[in-house]
């Protein structure tokens, strides 16, 4: 999903839980997990060819992990891993968030919102993932350090 798709998802999220009383802070957090995650596809961009570009960096994350839609629905268990490219979305980063969260005091509610943040991204794009499915590993563009 594109970031407009995540940003306007997490509004829809955050608005009952702003009346149900969730500060401006935990609905920032909200925000950061539900959106702001997908920093790390840039980041990992440019870890792995040491190009700054923001332009170049968005259209490989498009070819590595975008197809085309098909007409049918592409079901897959998703990967509980780390992905290369994506690893703020892995399970062990959501589970180290939501692990910090009980940790961490008064700043718990706000961790927690992180966490729950990035589960709804990371369930929007699986589902994403189910019309529009990544190619194969072996079809994904090199960024030159293979």
């Amino acid at each position: 999903m594109l970031p407009p798709h995540h940003a306007l998802a997490t509004a829809m999220l955050a608005m009952p839980l702003w009346r149900r009383g969730w500060s401006v802070t935990r609905i920032g957090a909200l925000f950061t997990g539900g959106v702001l995650i997908d920093v790390d596809h840039y980041l990992s961009y440019i870890w792995h060819s040491g190009d700054l570009s923001i332009v170049r960096a968005f259209r490989f994350h498009r070819s590595a992990y975008r197809s085309p839609f098909s007409g049918r629905l592409h079901p897959r268990w998703p990967r509980l891993g780390v992905d290369r490219f994506r690893e703020f979305h892995s399970v062990p980063a959501i589970a180290t968030v939501f692990a910090a969260s009980f940790l961490a005091g008064r700043w718990r509610p706000v961790l927690s919102a992180l966490a729950w943040g990035m589960v709804s991204h990371r369930i929007l794009d699986e589902v994403a993932g189910w019309i529009h499915p990544p190619p194969a590993d072996n079809a994904r563009p090199s960024t030159g350090d293979d």
